[in-house]
């Protein structure tokens, strides 16, 4: 089986493991950055093989390429092509926007922090004075590893949150890169908790997870920071909650975090992460993870 795996960024260890698995199940993997591709016509070519002629696509992740993931959309649509993620199909490559994922988990029902969503940085600070804190705001269009996740425990955070957005815009354009922009805030409320879990589901069920233990509360919260410790057994009502949110939002292969509230004991989902990274998730729970997900991805394909 010949599988068509579409990314915008090199991991060099992600892409070693899934190497390493796909030997293994007798897969040829082809690694396919969007920027690679041409159109001729109505037909999608990666060098001189029509991209048609695989088995399967799995979407490692989309990013920024919103035109090449829609003429992808409309190729697999006219061709039949199976693909990983289901999302891509129907919401398209804007379900990764976090207002987006915001107001489709909140109309589902999905137990989800009270959420905001604005436009500018003069929105925000205006939107605000109506919140209690403290307070987390997201950049809608995300950040990796949580670096466009930020905790405010006052109003006057505010401030320095303002100049650290316009010191990374400065800092990303002077280098000729494109960042996240100062447009598009997502306000949550904070959920008081003893640390975060992250859950992986693939095909919506979970294969497990790991506990985070509580970061220290600063204004960037990175996710990638902090000790972390694998769980045996992941809390069946956390697992209820992480493989609901991943059907609502169509995504096969996703890493959710969820938090039990100290208050009221409730679980609340955070964020569902398409195509997530699983070197930790690997280290702390001895699964397997490429392995099951391309054992699912040649299910899909097959059928």
């Amino acid at each position: 089986m010949k599988i068509a795996v579409f990314y915008r960024i090199d991991f060099e260890e992600t892409r070693t493991r899934m190497d390493e698995e796909a030997a293994k199940l007798g897969l040829e993997l082809a690694w396919i950055r969007y920027r690679e591709l041409k159109v001729v016509g109505t037909d999608i070519f990666w060098g001189e093989t029509n991209i048609k002629d695989f088995d399967g696509w799995y979407f490692r992740a989309v990013g920024n390429e919103l035109e090449w993931s829609k003429l992808l959309q409309f190729y697999a649509r006219k061709h039949s092509i199976p693909v990983v993620d289901d999302y891509l199909l129907s919401e398209g490559p804007l379900r990764r926007f976090k207002s987006v994922m915001s107001w489709q988990l909140l109309d589902a029902g999905i137990k989800y922090p009270k959420s905001s969503f604005v436009e500018s940085l003069n929105d925000l600070e205006n939107e605000l004075k109506n919140w209690e804190f403290p307070l987390i705001v997201k950049m809608s269009k995300g950040g990796r590893h949580g670096m466009g996740t930020f905790f405010l425990r006052e109003f006057g955070d505010f401030k320095d949150l303002g100049e650290k957005l316009v010191s990374r815009v400065e800092t990303t354009e002077a280098e000729g890169k494109k960042g996240i922009g100062l447009r598009g805030f997502l306000i949550q409320e904070y959920i008081a908790n003893d640390g975060d879990f992250r859950v992986m589901t693939v095909g919506y069920k979970c294969i497990g997870g790991f506990k985070r233990m509580p970061k220290v509360e600063k204004l960037v919260l990175n996710q990638s920071e902090g000790s972390s410790v694998g769980l045996s057994e992941v809390p069946v009502n956390v697992v209820k909650v992480a493989e609901e949110a991943a059907r609502v939002l169509g995504v096969e292969i996703a890493g959710t975090d969820l938090v039990i509230s100290n208050k009221t004991g409730e679980v609340y989902l955070i964020e569902v992460n398409e195509a997530p990274q699983f070197k930790v998730f690997e280290k702390r729970t001895k699964i397997n993870a490429p392995r099951k997900i391309l054992e699912y991805c040649i299910n899909k394909f097959e059928k």
